[in-house]
């Protein structure tokens, strides 16, 4: 982002009326000014317009004192295209009101791209410069009193703000993110355990519960029949009181139909009376037909009369209208010989006036022209002296030329000897950290075997707890066996209490097959009944005594089973355990192999540095440019020359200057003699042409047509004998006549009712009679369909009664079906537990292993994994950018690095970020140095930060804004400053830097300054 134009309006200490700050064709300027005066203001309008963000809080305290209303308009350039944000901030009493607008520039000018709102259309300036204010702010925005924010920091602290800056927090994130995803696993696991419990015991009841539905399905199928028989009693009661039903209905069908007679009949009686009314009315006006005939005839012989005058009034109209056209065409025709006449006459007078200075121009020309003939020879001075200077400037050129390519190259040689330096000591660092990972390699490879062993043990207890499984199945087929066997026994034992409860002290007669058994009999038949029953006791007793003993026996199972899953659950993060120590012996291995290849590197790089092996073409290039620089000259010698030849060809300017406007005048007074000489024919023609004129306005010599035509209409108008007081005579008269219309329409209506009801009134009378026979036949049918429905009240009883005894049958039939279908859900959950024992037991097992996962994750996502990965990618890159910088401040006198890890007094190694930096007097700390010293430091860091998260978010950093003091540094620190942020340029498009120091400011090629007045601060371009 290339800021171009900036235009403020009430913004902070900016007033109106202020021009647009245009900053095109500025490469690296100086914002000066005294403190206050406004310096920092200007920042804050351009990040306020990108992205409403400010030093200050509220966006009502930017707004000018005494101003209700600010704007900030800038232009700027990214990738090559222009756009433009405006905002503007109105202040309210109940919140103000924000308005944003985004602008690109094409062919047709500026075009808005604001989608809709204010947080839609920042979002998408966001999208498109791809940085937010945060990121501006720590990348391209050095704001006041921030440089040494990471430098500051204890070294235990700085990775925080490092890992800030980089926008490390969205990891953290994902740690927490991943961490409760692993908590939501276990707590999903832990259900699942429960349900397994819960089906394993609703599996063990499959068989019992299959026999029971068997029995259940048998009762309900007694009971359909039961249904089935009441059901056709109700179907055939039913039937014969529909058939009554539909008797009742078709009477009542018949007495509504005899009902609608009647009232059509009383209708048809009253419709026609009233008909013979209005057929004596419509023969009243028949009589008076003539009468109304005549009036009829004198209204249209009226109406006639007053048409034709009207149309005699058009045409009387017309010519009037034409009579005042053609009279107004005269008056125009006079009036415009009269300006014609008056034109004339002012041009010949100004013509004569003129021609009367023509002697007085004619010796003003001969004399100037005498003056220019003496001044030639000073022209040809000014021509030699040009040539001379033009060949000069031309080899001054070529010399500084040469002098920034030798500063180029050597730049160049310095910055490989720089890079080649920090190779060396990233190399050192990097053999360093590879020795620090390889030193756990030992103590992984031990617990690697540990692992392994654990693992094998781990394995066999799988094994023994599938066997465990197998037992548990067996046992629980037992008890299932036993509890159905127990089951049944009761049953049986339920059949013979009922059994004895059919045969009572009194009964002597079978009551199953009616035969006749007496008293002994039947004493016998319960003997053997109660010798059954005994047996079936004691059958019961042992049944359930072995599914007792069996059941405790599975639960002790059961107990085992858990100790035994609960080891075996280990084994998930055993093996991912594994895993990782795996991977982290093969890292090691590829370790080895980096810290082979980077003591290689090292070797060859110490050895380039001490042959001074590199940047050789640019060293023979140097010596080329030396020898042709002693042959052009030296600048100041070219200086020299230029300045005297310039001020030679300012006094041949000055002269040069004279001579230009003695011959501009010559040149006026030529062309201006000429035209007078042009104009004397046009003199004779404009006095000739006002005679003329006025002679034709004396003998009314124009507009002979319209006059001709005026008489004309008058004459027409005589002859076509139009009267206005007959034409309202006759609209009188047909205003009288008017009310015979009324009266033709009623005789009209008449006779049409006459002619359309006769035929009409004949059958209404005959309908009339057909309506009393119909009448007379459905009061008959009536009396007889009465008598037939004296039977429905019995049919209607029997039929309730079945419905009854049918209402019974489906109620016993509801409750065996309930029953049969609470048996059947219990059975169809059992067998679907069986079924989705299994799954669960799959599926218990793949969350274990994405709880796992998760786990990993969150290792990773934690600040030892991939934050410290990240930081330790980027701080090589951080400091050789800072080492690039330092240099150029320091004349090679600083070198820093940064180290993540030190040895503690317990022999342990802590996280760190030491900053070391080496000088002529050895390797001290940062805390060690001076203020001016240490703020070198801060602005190379802070530089190199700046490059490193522009990069990092895929923008291009390419304005550089710094709002810092300078008054650490000492003269020379401050040159040294302002060469660093010089050298820097080449990398930005465009350098802002705000100081309020005089000899720093005049250090910068482009002074801004801004002033502070009673109205405002002001800016300007030096």
């Amino acid at each position: 982002m290339i800021p171009r134009t900036l235009t403020l309006r009430n913004f902070m200490c900016y007033r109106e009326g202020l021009p647009p700050l245009v900053l095109d064709g500025i490469t690296i300027a100086c914002l000066a000014g005294e403190n206050g005066a406004g310096k920092s203001a200007l920042l804050d309008a351009i990040t306020w317009a990108l992205w409403g963000a400010s030093r200050l809080k509220s966006d009502d305290d930017l707004v000018a004192l005494g101003a209700t209303e600010m704007m900030v308009d800038l232009e700027f350039t990214l990738d090559g295209q222009d756009y433009r944000v405006i905002r503007r901030r109105i202040r309210g009493k109940r919140g103000g009101q924000s308005q944003l607008d985004f602008q690109i520039r094409d062919e047709q000018g500026w075009r808005s791209l604001t989608p809709g709102g204010i947080r839609e259309t920042q979002q998408l300036i966001v999208r498109t410069l791809r940085m937010d204010y945060d990121i501006f702010a720590n990348s391209a925005y050095l704001r006041q009193g921030h440089a040494d924010e990471f430098t500051r920091k204890e070294p235990a602290k700085r990775k925080q703000v490092l890992a800030d800056i980089l926008g490390l927090g969205a990891y953290e994130d994902l740690e927490s993110r991943a961490k409760e995803r692993a908590r939501t696993i276990d707590g999903q696991i832990r259900g699942l355990e429960g349900r397994i419990d819960e089906l394993r015991r609703q599996a063990e009841r499959c068989d019992i519960l299959a026999e029971e539905v068997r029995a259940a399905e048998q009762r309900v199928a007694d009971v359909q029949a039961r249904a089935e028989a009441a059901r056709q009693a109700l179907e055939a009661a039913t039937a014969r009181v529909q058939e009554l039903e539909t008797l009742r209905t078709i009477r009542d069908d018949r007495q509504t139909r005899t009902q609608q007679y009647r009232t059509e009949r009383d209708a048809q009686a009253q419709w026609l009376a009233q008909q013979m009314e209005t057929r004596k009315r419509a023969e009243a006006w028949m009589a008076r037909s003539a009468e109304i005939e005549e009036g009829i005839s004198n209204l249209r012989a009226a109406r006639s009369e007053v048409d034709r005058l009207a149309l005699l009034r058009d045409e009387y109209d017309r010519l009037q209208e034409r009579r005042a056209a053609v009279a107004q065409a005269l008056a125009g025709a006079e009036h415009a010989l009269r300006s014609d006449l008056r034109v004339a006459e002012t041009q010949a007078q100004s013509l004569r006036e003129r021609a009367a200075r023509r002697p007085r121009l004619v010796a003003e020309l001969e004399r100037l022209t005498a003056h220019l003939a003496d001044q030639r020879p000073v022209v040809e001075a000014v021509s030699v002296a040009r040539t001379r200077r033009a060949d000069l400037t031309d080899r001054l050129r070529r010399v500084n030329e040469l002098l920034r390519r030798r500063t180029a190259l050597e730049g160049d040689i310095k910055l490989k000897h720089d890079s080649l330096v920090a190779t060396r000591e990233e190399q050192k660092r990097v053999l360093r950290t590879l020795a620090d990972q390889l030193k756990h390699e030992a103590h992984w490879r031990t617990e690697l075997a540990e692992a392994l062993a654990e693992r094998a043990r781990l394995e066999e207890e799988t094994v023994r707890l599938e066997t465990l499984r197998g037992e548990e199945r067996a046992f629980a087929e037992r008890i299932g066996g036993m509890r159905a066997e127990c089951e049944t026994i009761q049953r049986q034992g339920e059949q013979i209490n009922e059994k004895l409860r059919l045969i009572g002290p009194d009964v002597t007669v079978c009551p199953l097959c009616k035969s006749e058994l007496g008293h002994d009999g039947i004493v016998h038949i319960q003997e053997e009944y109660e010798r059954e029953r005994q047996a079936l006791r004691q059958q019961y007793a042992a049944a359930k005594r072995n599914a007792d003993q069996l059941e405790a026996q599975l639960k002790r199972l059961r107990s085992d089973m858990r100790a035994a899953e609960k080891r075996v659950a280990a084994l998930p993060d055993l093996q991912g355990r594994i895993a990782r120590l795996e991977n982290d012996l093969a890292r090691c291995d590829a370790l080895r192999q980096q810290q082979i290849e980077a003591q290689r590197l090292h070797d060859d790089v110490a050895m380039r540095l001490l042959k001074n092996d590199y940047e050789l073409s640019a060293r023979e290039e140097l010596k080329r440019i030396d020898a042709e620089i002693t042959a052009l000259g030296t600048v100041e010698t070219l200086e020299r020359e230029i300045a005297a030849l310039d001020k030679q060809v300012a006094r041949f300017e000055d002269q040069n200057q004279e001579l230009s406007r003695t011959q501009a005048q010559i040149e006026t007074l030529r062309r201006e003699i000429q035209q007078i000489d042009n104009e004397d024919p046009a003199l004779h023609e404009q006095e000739q042409l006002a005679a003329d004129l006025t002679r034709r306005l004396a003998q009314n010599d124009f507009a002979h047509d319209e006059r001709a035509a005026l008489a004309d209409i008058d004459s027409r108008i005589a002859a076509l004998g139009y009267s206005r007081e007959r034409f309202e005579q006759a609209r009188a008269q047909v205003h009288d006549l008017t009310h015979w219309e009324e009266e033709f329409t009623r005789l009209q209506r008449a006779r049409e009712w006459l002619a359309e009801n006769e035929g009409e009134l004949a059958r209404a009378a005959e309908r009339l009679q057909r309506l009393e026979a119909e009448i007379a036949a459905d009061e008959e049918e009536l009396r007889r369909l009465d008598e037939r429905l004296r039977d429905l009240a019995p049919a209607a009883r029997a039929r309730d009664d079945a419905r009854a005894r049918l209402d019974e049958y489906n109620r016993e039939l509801l409750v065996r079906q309930k029953d049969l279908g609470e048996r059947q859900a219990d059975w169809r959950r059992a067998q679907e537990a069986v079924s989705t024992l299994a799954e669960l037991e799959a599926q218990r097992q793949t969350l274990l292993e994405r709880k796992g996962l998760f786990e990993e994750l969150t290792l990773a996502f934690g600040k030892k994994g991939v934050q410290a990965m990240l930081i330790e990618m980027a701080l090589p890159e951080l400091e050789r950018e800072a080492n690039r910088l330092l240099s150029r401040m320091t004349d090679n006198q600083m070198h820093l690095t940064f180290e993540t890890q030190r040895d503690t007094k317990k022999g342990d190694i802590a996280e760190t970020l030491d900053i070391k930096i080496a000088d002529a007097l050895g390797t001290r700390v940062y805390d060690a140095y001076s203020g001016g010293e240490a703020f070198r430091l801060d602005f190379a860091i802070r530089i190199a930060l700046s490059k490193l998260l522009a990069r990092r978010a895929g923008a291009r950093l390419e304005t550089l804004i710094i709002d810092e003091g300078f008054g650490s540094q000492d003269a020379r620190g401050r040159e040294r400053l302002v060469e660093a942020i010089i050298s820097v340029q080449p990398d930005f498009r465009r350098v802002l830097v705000i100081t309020h120091i005089q000899e720093l400011k005049d250090m910068f090629p482009v002074q801004i300054e801004i002033v502070k007045t009673p109205n405002g601060s002001v800016w300007n371009i030096v």
